[in-house]
């Protein structure tokens, strides 16, 4: 019989999901990726481009390089130059980090409240519950509140997410032993 092998509903309780979930939204640090890098810009440019890379580069999360480029008018025979600013990554190190975590660090995540709270269901051979969570930035960055980034949504929105939080839906799991933080969509693997 399949299900003599599946053991009684396990208690969750909302000390217990608060614990798990706080602790999981504080391991995942967040990246904002608002543009590629490397990024050449012209040096007078007032593009909002241009000032979020001033100010990543003030606040040494970028180096820039000045670089002068021939281009062909276009539909013309004619060439002009263009003096640009290179940004890109201050070394290999910060290259590497940014490209496999999606960008610039900007905080972490800390839980606010469990709005609600399911009980614990069975789906598959496993437990899970469900919560809808509001949550906000912590260990925010001092370039995040740089006035070329209020455009940034979601920037914009880390800065008030103390009073306003952010809202998501997270789930926990049951792994025969004790809950834990699930990442995707109940049942998934």
């Amino acid at each position: 019989m399949a299900w003599a092998s599946i053991s009684a509903q396990p208690v969750l309780t909302r000390n217990e999901a608060i614990r798990i979930i706080d602790a999981a939204l504080k391991q995942q640090p967040l990246f904002w990726q608002g543009f590629a890098i490397p990024y050449s810009i012209d040096r007078g440019s007032k593009h909002k481009d241009a000032a979020m890379l001033e100010v990543l580069f003030n606040h040494k999360l970028l180096s820039r390089e000045k670089e002068t480029k021939v281009i062909k008018v276009e539909g013309s025979q004619r060439k002009r130059i263009t003096l640009n600013y290179r940004y890109d990554f201050i070394d290999e190190e910060a290259s590497q980090h940014a490209s496999t975590q999606g960008g610039f660090y900007y905080g972490t995540g800390r839980l606010k409240n469990i709005m609600d709270l399911s009980k614990p269901y069975l789906l598959g051979r496993s437990y899970y519950a469900e919560a809808y969570i509001q949550w906000y930035v912590t260990d925010i960055q001092d370039w995040v509140d740089a006035p070329a980034f209020d455009k940034a949504r979601t920037l914009r929105r880390t800065l008030e997410s103390k009073e306003k939080p952010f809202e998501k839906r997270v789930y926990l799991h049951h792994d025969g032993q004790k809950w834990g933080f699930w990442q995707g969509q109940p049942g998934g693997l």
